[in-house]
């Protein structure tokens, strides 16, 4: 993708994002206390399970797009080393950065970059990048993206992957949720009616743009940008809030994936 395009979207993603902040603090107001807790985790039973198998303890760690930082957090109070978190929307680092003061953590820091502009430094500092539900689909250049993921990464780091099953793409929310298009479809969707996942509560926004990315697109952006695929799991469980009814079908598709990969030395 031309690097100008590419720019323009990510911006206004971004622009979008900051606009919705507000109103996620305003939902995660329980957070202000809950992250001071000891054993605070937002990681779900899979992530933690792969957490266990890698054992972060004192591992230094990224968290691409990191939002408000719980997920990041959570790393830290299971015994991370130095943790750092990335996001480009500034409303959301100063979120991230007030949970982190409120949680009384050290050896943590939150930073403002578009993941496509980050600076040379970042380079090869890391044991272990983190990615967690709702950021492949707001990349509009996967391979780029992967080969940022793969250069913040030590030889022989891990990149952890946490994801929505891309096959729901195909499905419209509804009652029930629907098939209603291709898989293959590389449209990018445009969307102002809000990025409220909480409560899916409607409000006029600045546009945003999502893009479709397939399973395969995604093992191979990463398989390109130097990372050896070690573990793949397909979920049957609702991750992402998103079409969550197809969960109790009978005939349900997979709505989540997780994924580690190593960078090869």
């Amino acid at each position: 993708m031309d690097i100008h395009d590419l720019l323009n979207y990510t911006q206004q993603n971004l622009a979008s994002w900051d606009e919705a902040a507000p109103l996620h603090a305003g939902i995660n107001q329980h957070l202000l206390q809950e992250v001071s807790r000891a054993d605070y985790s937002n990681l779900d039973p899979h992530l933690t399970d792969l957490m266990d198998e890698v054992d972060i303890t004192g591992l230094s760690c990224v968290q691409i797009c990191c939002n408000n930082g719980i997920d990041l957090i959570s790393l830290k109070k299971k015994g991370a080393g130095n943790c750092l978190g990335i996001d480009g929307s500034p409303a959301f680092i100063k979120q991230a950065q007030e949970l982190a003061e409120l949680a009384g953590l050290k050896e943590i820091s939150f930073v403002r970059h578009n993941i496509y502009e980050l600076p040379a430094g970042y380079q090869g500092q890391f044991d272990v990048a983190l990615i967690t539900v709702g950021v492949l689909n707001w990349m509009p250049d996967l391979t780029r993206f992967m080969k940022v993921c793969a250069s913040l990464l030590k030889p022989g780091g891990r990149l952890i992957m946490e994801e929505i099953h891309p096959i729901l793409s195909m499905y419209v929310e509804g009652e029930p949720s629907h098939i209603g298009a291709s898989y293959f479809d590389k449209t990018p969707y445009e969307d102002e009616n809000g990025l409220d996942y909480f409560n899916a509560t409607q409000y006029k926004a600045k546009k945003n743009f999502w893009f479709n990315h397939s399973l395969s697109e995604i093992l191979m952006s990463a398989l390109n940008a130097g990372l050896q695929l070690q573990h793949i799991e397909e979920l049957a469980e609702n991750i992402g809030n998103y079409c969550a009814d197809l969960e109790q079908a009978e005939n349900n598709p997979p709505l989540g994936f997780t994924a580690v990969w190593n960078k090869r030395d």
